[in-house]
């Protein structure tokens, strides 16, 4: 046994490994160094570590329900429910950062009784809407039925007052009229001023409104002699102010000359039509 352990410790001696390794090529594995931070790392390190966790925190804070719109306050509305109004701007729960306040504008726009919209943020979650709706000014009648409108022509559902202005229509292009539509923009304009402003003006008021494709607002004013109404052609709302001061010019120059007129077209402009 003495022996065997001998001649094992013999085999695996140094001198025995040097034999064993005689003529081979030694190699040694390359040193492999740690990568090296730069001395100044920290100084970068944290403040990169301040501006990821702001970005992450930033993001969290732009999506969170915390500022997502909760409080829509509807203003100006009378006819509009406040609870219509915001179904039809549909704000609740959006981001107050980017809410789409045009795209509510417009829907809101949509209903014929509103004639204008305002909206605004209202920090920090909350959002005001500012409804200006249309009022009746009078009817237009087409055929045998008359339809409330505002004072830009806009079909409205409500009930016209006692005494409101009437504008008939003679010849009808369309058989029907609904909600939301709208009559003619010239006629209008010019029914809207003349029935403000013709007692101050010209000394008489109107006593009636007609329309026509051809002809376009027709206005009968009264007589200052107890004769027939005087029959006034304006046309569109062009040049409103200066048929205006013609029509003016003819009633004064016929009072002066003691005529009776019938008929007054405004149509063309300095060639004043006069019967």
């Amino acid at each position: 046994m003495a022996r065997r352990r001998a001649a094992e410790a013999g085999a695996n001696g140094p001198s025995a490994r040097a034999k064993r390794t005689a003529g081979r090529t030694q190699r040694r594995m390359p040193k492999v160094s740690p990568p090296r931070l730069p001395e100044n790392w920290r100084r970068f390190a944290l403040p990169a570590a301040i501006v990821a966790a702001l970005a992450v925190g930033g993001w969290w804070l732009y999506s969170s329900p915390l500022l997502s719109i909760q409080d829509v306050q509807i203003e100006g509305n009378v006819v509009v429910s406040g609870e219509q109004a915001r179904a039809v701007a549909d704000l609740n729960g959006q981001s107050i950062f980017q809410p789409e306040l045009d795209e509510a504008r417009e829907r809101l726009l949509l209903l014929p009784i509103v004639k204008d919209v305002q909206i605004e943020r209202d920090w920090p979650n909350g959002v005001k809407i500012t409804l200006t709706e249309r009022t009746v000014w009078g009817l237009w009648q087409l055929g045998a039925a008359r339809y409330v409108i505002d004072d830009e022509g806009v079909v409205l559902d409500l009930a016209a007052p006692a005494g409101a202005p009437l504008i008939v229509q003679r010849d009808a292009s369309i058989a029907t009229l609904a909600v939301g539509d709208r009559v003619d923009a010239g006629a209008m304009a010019v029914a809207t001023q003349l029935v403000a402003t013709a007692g101050q003006t010209l000394g008489r008021s109107v006593r009636s409104l007609e329309f026509s494709q051809a002809e376009g607002l027709t206005a009968f004013l009264e007589s200052t002699i107890g004769g027939p109404d005087l029959r006034v052609v304006f046309g569109d709302g062009q040049g409103y102010d200066f048929k205006l001061a013609s029509l003016f010019q003819v009633l004064k120059l016929a009072e002066e000359e003691g005529r009776t007129l019938s008929r007054v077209d405004l149509r063309f402009g300095e060639r004043v039509a006069v019967q």
